[in-house]
């Protein structure tokens, strides 16, 4: 990802927290909830974050801390600092070779010109450019190969059946997790692949796995399923709310918080927290973070949410259709050749 270009930065509006009534290191609550905002789009691209003095005032965290989680996030391309200027979210890679809707008009206008002055009427060549479509769109385009690379193999495959129906018929969406290319497994798969998209906060992590090959962050938001899940939960529930990384605990629960507001009694833990079989065994009702499925096992018979995300639509637009499209001309170019 890349400095921020807007002349005027958007301004910082996500209202961050510390809650020093749970069991998780402060810099570790406050990288979460940067960390997730930023990959959930709650942080806008080409924001100014505040400083490290006014955020250390703000939240009453020590200085030092501050300046250690900004740093982490700078290493995982997440933010960049201007000189001057001060520190920004980073701004979406820009995606070469895509699609000039304004040089097509351009190389059409001047066919049409071309034949005219040939003493064609516009009548014969639309007669002549719709055979000329007509044709072109019976041959199968050559389809697109997207590799989305994941945390978790179920959501990773949910993720790219929810992108599937963006693309064109041919196109394909293969998956692999971080930790099968730690293990050596799907290099090849990513290595082939048109198009290799990452979790926006993993990037660095994916780049470093695949060097040399160009990878694309996207963001991810809760699915509509999972809000209307909580949603629906009865105000009168006790629910246990599961994190899968202790870091996510805090945002965790401010999410579940913002979709379920009418629900009173929330209790927080993480996967790996000593306490964690008590929390679920006092709840009505589980919300569990993708990753942590086994939690159902745990408490067999009560009622239990996962707590999943979907790409950012946003970025399916704006990111993923350019970089499939430039890759459809590649291949369209090299087999007119």
């Amino acid at each position: 990802m890349t400095a921020p270009t807007l002349d005027t930065p958007a301004a910082f509006v996500r209202p961050l927290s510390i809650d020093r009534t749970l069991d998780v290191p402060v810099g570790a609550q406050l990288r979460g909830q940067l960390e997730y905002g930023i990959a959930c789009g709650e942080i806008a691209r080409g924001t100014r974050l505040p400083s490290v003095r006014e955020l250390s005032q703000e939240l009453g965290v020590a200085h030092v801390t501050v300046a250690q989680v900004y740093k982490e996030l700078l290493g995982l391309g997440l933010i960049v600092t201007a000189r001057g200027r001060g520190t920004y979210v980073a701004d979406a890679p820009r995606v070469q070779n895509s699609p000039d809707h304004a040089r097509l008009r351009d190389l059409l206008s001047g066919a049409i010109g071309d034949a005219q002055r040939e003493g064609f009427t516009l009548r014969q060549i639309s007669e002549v450019m719709g055979v000329l479509l007509a044709r072109a769109g019976q041959p199968a385009q050559e389809g697109v190969t997207v590799l989305l690379v994941g945390l978790f193999a179920d959501a990773t495959r949910s993720y790219a059946v929810d992108l599937h129906p963006a693309l064109r018929p041919g196109d394909r969406v293969q998956t692999v997790t971080l930790g099968e290319l730690r293990r050596g497994d799907g290099l090849e798969h990513a290595h082939a692949a048109d198009v290799v998209l990452a979790l926006a906060h993993r990037l660095a992590e994916t780049q470093a796995l695949l060097p040399g090959v160009t990878v694309i962050p996207v963001g991810f938001i809760p699915a509509q399923a999972t809000r209307a899940a909580l949603a629906g939960l009865s105000p009168l529930s006790t629910v246990a709310l599961v994190a899968t990384f202790e870091d996510f605990l805090p945002t965790f629960l401010a999410g579940v918080r913002r979709f379920a507001p009418h629900v009173l009694t929330l209790n927080a833990t993480h996967l790996h927290a000593p306490g964690l079989q008590t929390v679920l065994e006092g709840a009505d009702v589980v919300v569990y973070a993708t990753g942590s499925e086994m939690v159902r096992d745990l408490v067999p018979g009560t009622a239990a949410i996962e707590y999943r995300h979907m790409i950012d639509p946003r970025d399916v637009e704006g990111l993923v259709l350019p970089a499939v499209e430039a890759r459809r001309k590649e291949h369209h170019d090299n087999n007119s050749r």
